[in-house]
């Protein structure tokens, strides 16, 4: 099959080593494309891939009907791929990063509209800065764990079949109550409890927060990489005691502890309190977002 072709399919559990063996082989690190948030953002993004031997793109339909996640693996298969798209009226690309961007400029140069993507841009912490907590900066959270650590009983455990019920069950809450939803109607209501369900198969690994023995709060994740930890799931039930999103997120990153350096918490959907709270986790950096849009 021709990539330039772009005939696209649903995003299946068998496709998981070819998608993110051409992703590691191209040094991309960011969460955007790998196999476990294609396949799991793939129903509410309305998301299908083009995968070949060494390279893939994704169609968004979320974004158009001629929308595409920036190509994914071998440069002339990249290239091939946007020439034979270049002119038609409704081509777009989402998901590029900096270096996406400035190979466009030299490949193509004078054919795109760039346009920043804030909303995607995706977190990134250091694990062992977060469990520390230490400096001013985190003076605020540590302030709230204390008072959580007086008022209650707090005990963190790892997700399995025995507990699985709790960890669902707090998804469950949350979904069932008004929430903000981000740009384009994006919401994750389905997307945290699919990742639980899922989670053997996709090496998802999480943690619960038991307040006085009452589940409120999980969080889980899979490896994006040797050294980064993508941070899929992060719910507590709603009007929890106050910091207890940052205490399960410390709890979570503790039982991850020796196996990555940095935890990367995905994109904050242009939804205001969500992004209060990942800025208030002080990121070392954003994997900053374009879009690209072919004039």
């Amino acid at each position: 099959m021709n990539s330039a072709g772009a005939d696209t399919t649903a995003i299946i559990k068998a496709q998981n080593t070819q998608i993110d063996k051409i992703r590691e082989s191209s040094g991309h690190e960011m969460s955007s494309h790998a196999f476990v948030s294609l396949y799991l953002w793939q129903k509410e993004m309305d998301l299908s891939i083009s995968l070949q031997e060494n390279f893939f793109t994704v169609r968004c339909g979320m974004y158009g009907d001629n929308a595409w996640f920036f190509p994914c693996g071998d440069e002339d298969e990249i290239y091939s791929f946007i020439k034979s798209h270049i002119s038609d009226r409704t081509f777009s690309l989402c998901y590029l990063r900096e270096c996406d961007v400035k190979w466009l400029q030299d490949k193509f140069p004078d054919e795109w509209e760039f346009i920043r993507d804030e909303a995607s841009d995706e977190y990134i912490g250091d694990i062992s800065e977060y469990i520390s907590l230490e400096g001013s900066k985190f003076s605020g959270i540590r302030k709230k764990l204390r008072k959580i650590d007086k008022n209650y009983q707090v005990t963190a455990k790892v997700i399995c079949d025995e507990n699985i019920d709790d960890a669902l069950s707090v998804i469950s809450i949350w979904n069932s109550r008004l929430h903000n939803v981000g740009d384009n109607g994006l919401t994750d209501d389905e997307v945290s409890a699919s990742a639980l369900r899922d989670r053997q198969f996709l090496d998802i690994s999480g943690v619960i927060l038991y307040l006085d023995s009452v589940p409120v709060s999980v969080f889980a994740g899979f490896p994006l990489n040797c050294d980064t930890l993508d941070v899929v799931v992060g719910k507590c039930i709603p009007n929890p005691p106050d910091g207890t999103i940052y205490y399960a997120l410390r709890e979570y990153l503790k039982h991850c502890r020796g196996d990555y350096v940095y935890y990367n918490g995905e994109e904050d959907l242009g939804i205001e309190g969500i992004r209060y709270i990942k800025n208030k986790l002080r990121p070392v950096r954003k994997n900053q977002i374009w879009r690209a849009v072919s004039k």
